[in-house]
């Protein structure tokens, strides 16, 4: 029987991944990333009243009680919602200014839902014994999509991540380690892309560029342990191997702990989402399309690539060093 070589393959994984990186970028083009999940979001009413009135927590409670009665009523659900307090900085002085309730709905809320939900909210607050009085209660609807620092500051941290792993793998394993590792980071930032818009699975709008970068340092992370087996092998060598040997030897003991890495993750994010709310699970779930593109990459496309990468630097190495050419040779000279 046969040993599955996937080192010998590489054709076969050149193919598969270009033919799903060319109709990812296709269907990238034509359709985007469907962003159905980031919908919850995209209709929020908001109850806000001046905490100078004096609304303790029974009638808050009541306040939003009546919000989701009326919201029932018109055939809407609630995803989530959030207390909040903002302060007004005047001239004069600094205040508490505002305290809101924010309540966020899973589908698009059609302008005129609204307005009906906005007029019948108002009624039943003047209407209500007990908040009759708070005239300085009112409520608006509005959508906002919010980039906030931490995007910037986490997108930063792979980079420097990226790099710095980079490096550490070209100073410690080598050049052609690390261009091989630079490789398939690439290959599966493209990679997780083209299948979110292959599969079409609902993503927040930011997600396709965080999916992107955690599989290039999921990718980096996996091909370590390729590169720990590599050097392994060279030092265990009493003489040097070529590089497909060496590739073959290194994947006979990379490719269980590749594989159990992998499983970890997986069940890190399939256990995260299982017990995080809706909106979390909807964030973290379609994070598994990430893990799938490093360990095809790591157990079939990187072998195959650095065998090639490896013997291009094995022979360069040959080059500067002299020849032998024998004690006759040298007397006749």
């Amino acid at each position: 029987m046969n040993k599955f070589r996937p080192w010998k393959k590489l054709p076969i994984w050149i193919a598969i991944s270009a033919v799903v990186i060319i109709a990812g970028i296709i269907l990238m083009a034509l359709l985007g990333f469907n962003t159905a999940a980031e919908k919850p979001q995209n209709s929020q009413f908001e109850v806000k009243y001046n905490v100078a009135v004096d609304i303790d927590e029974k009638k808050q409670d009541k306040l939003e009680g009546l919000c989701e009665e009326v919201f029932k009523s018109n055939g809407l659900t609630v995803a989530d919602m959030q207390k909040a307090t903002s302060v007004a900085i005047s001239n004069e002085s600094a205040q508490p200014y505002t305290a809101s309730f924010v309540f966020y709905f899973t589908s698009e809320v059609s302008a005129e839902t609204q307005e009906k939900v906005q007029s019948e909210v108002q009624t039943k607050i003047k209407a209500d014994a007990d908040l009759s009085g708070e005239d300085m209660v009112y409520t608006v609807w509005h959508s906002e999509t919010v980039t906030s620092a931490a995007d910037y500051v986490w997108r930063g941290a792979v980079a420097v991540g990226i790099v710095v792993a980079l490096v550490y793998v070209a100073i410690r394993f080598g050049v052609g380690s690390a261009l091989t590792g630079l490789t398939l980071a690439v290959h599966d930032a493209l990679f997780t892309l083209a299948l979110l818009a292959i599969t079409r699975i609902p993503v927040y709008a930011a997600a396709p560029v965080w999916f992107a970068a955690t599989a290039a340092l999921l990718s980096l992370a996996l091909w370590l342990i390729h590169c720990m087996k590599l050097r392994a092998v060279k030092k265990e060598s009493q003489v040097p191997v070529d590089a497909e040997t060496a590739v073959e030897t290194a994947y006979a003991g990379a490719w269980k702990w590749i594989a159990v890495c992998a499983g970890i993750v997986a069940a890190v994010i399939l256990l995260t989402g299982a017990l995080a709310t809706p909106g979390v699970r909807a964030a973290v779930l379609p994070l598994l399309v990430a893990v799938v593109g490093p360990v095809y990459s790591t157990l079939l496309f990187g072998p195959a690539l650095h065998v090639h990468v490896r013997r291009a630097f094995d022979k360069l190495s040959r080059k500067g060093k002299p020849k032998y050419v024998g004690k006759e040779k040298q007397a006749d000279k």
